[in-house]
C-alpha cells in the first residue's frame, strides 16, 4: 500500500512540474503571435507641416494642425512625391515648413511612412 502511495506521489509531484514549463512554452508561443499581429496594423494617414528631415536617421518630424509632433521612419520602399514627381528624402530636406500628407503603418521601431505627398 505504501509502494502504490509512493508512485502516485511522485506521479502528482510530476505533473505539478511539468505544468509551469508547459505554461511557458505556450506562453512563448503566443507572444510570437502578438508580434506578428502587431506588425499588421493598418495604415493611417496624417497631414500636417514638415517641421524636420534627417537623412542621415532617415526620419521626417510632421506637425499636426494640433500642433503634436509626428517622427516618420522613412525606408527605401517609401515614395516621396511633390506633385507628379518623385522627390529623394534629401530634396525634402529644402521643403520645411511645407504642408503634407504621409500615409504611414504604425509598426514596433515607429510610424513607418509609405507615402509622403506634398500639398504644396
Amino acid at each position: 500500500m505504501r509502494s502504490r502511495f509512493g508512485i502516485l506521489a511522485a506521479a502528482v509531484c510530476s505533473l505539478l512540474l511539468a505544468m509551469p514549463m508547459a505554461a511557458a512554452t505556450a506562453s512563448s508561443a503566443n507572444k510570437g503571435n502578438k508580434i506578428a499581429m502587431r506588425s499588421a496594423w493598418p495604415a493611417e494617414t496624417l497631414s500636417g507641416t514638415i517641421t524636420m528631415v534627417d537623412p542621415g536617421l532617415q526620419t521626417v518630424v510632421v506637425q499636426t494642425s494640433g500642433g503634436v509632433p509626428f517622427d516618420m521612419v522613412v525606408t527605401k520602399n517609401t515614395r516621396i512625391e511633390s506633385g507628379s514627381r518623385t522627390v529623394s528624402l534629401q530634396d525634402l530636406e529644402q521643403d520645411t515648413n511645407q504642408k503634407v500628407s504621409v500615409r504611414f503603418v504604425p509598426e514596433r521601431r515607429g510610424d513607418v511612412a509609405r507615402t509622403i505627398q506634398l500639398n504644396g
